[in-house]
């Protein structure tokens, strides 16, 4: 079994693979200061580990703790042996969030994009056949967040439930805060697809993938989004370990 961990700005994602590459487990829970009860209990028996991190001060804490079970993880960096070529300006300022995703999606072939929806969204681009290359990508405010400004800023808006169906056409406040912010959220994904294909001279049938915990409100929204694959940067950090 593989261990592999994802340490977001928001959440912890753990997940247990085992010699076929199947993800047997996963669990997640909130980023803290700490590892907490289900993160130290969750792993049990495994012979290798990798660890995803774009919060510095937590990854020692998963190092050692992966060492007391007798298993030196590999920490994803810049230097890991990516299947892809980092071409942007300064490599080893890129999230390996962001990379796991692209190693994860490998699998399909020839250019593609990934939109991870998460405490940010990124839009990370991969191109080419045969050798693969990341040329960079564009990283916007979360729905999550932006959800969070409008009401900080606003004295009458109400906190409501996002995850309900809404008409793009709002019949009341309620349903036209979670039309603008989830419909608003999918027009501007839509809109960022049709701009990088535009500029990058690449065709309408380009794969695009969606991962990351918001993704799910894409789902029947977003209309160029071909594939959701919720466990795509644990896929990468899998599929990394078996390279190191």
């Amino acid at each position: 079994m593989i261990a592999v961990v994802d340490i977001g700005n928001t959440r912890t994602k753990c997940g247990l693979f085992d010699g076929q590459g199947r993800l047997e487990k996963s669990t997640s829970f909130p980023t803290g200061g700490g590892i907490p009860s289900e993160g130290t209990s969750f792993f049990e028996k495994f012979s290798g580990a990798v660890i995803g991190s774009v919060v510095p001060t937590l990854t020692p804490l998963w190092e050692r703790l992966f060492l007391d079970h007798g298993v030196h993880a590999h920490v994803a960096s810049a230097a890991s042996p990516w299947g892809f070529a980092i071409e942007t300006e300064n490599p080893e300022k890129t999230g390996v969030d962001r990379l796991a995703n692209l190693e994860g999606a490998l699998s399909f072939p020839g250019s593609l994009l990934v939109i991870d929806a998460g405490t940010a969204t990124k839009y990370d681009l991969l191109e080419g056949m045969s050798k693969r290359s990341f040329p960079g990508g564009a990283i916007a405010p979360g729905v999550e967040i932006s959800f969070e400004a409008l009401l900080a800023q606003t004295a009458q808006l109400p906190r409501i439930e996002l995850a309900k169906h809404s008409p793009v056409v709002g019949y009341n406040t309620e349903t036209a805060i979670r039309s603008g912010v989830l419909h608003g959220f999918a027009a501007q994904v839509d809109g960022m697809i049709l701009r990088i294909l535009d500029e990058r001279k690449l065709p309408p049938s380009t794969v695009i993938i969606a991962t990351g915990g918001n993704a799910h409100f894409l789902h029947g929204r977003a209309r160029f989004v071909t594939h959701l694959k919720p466990h795509l940067t644990l896929d990468g950090l899998y599929a990394l370990s078996r390279k190191v």
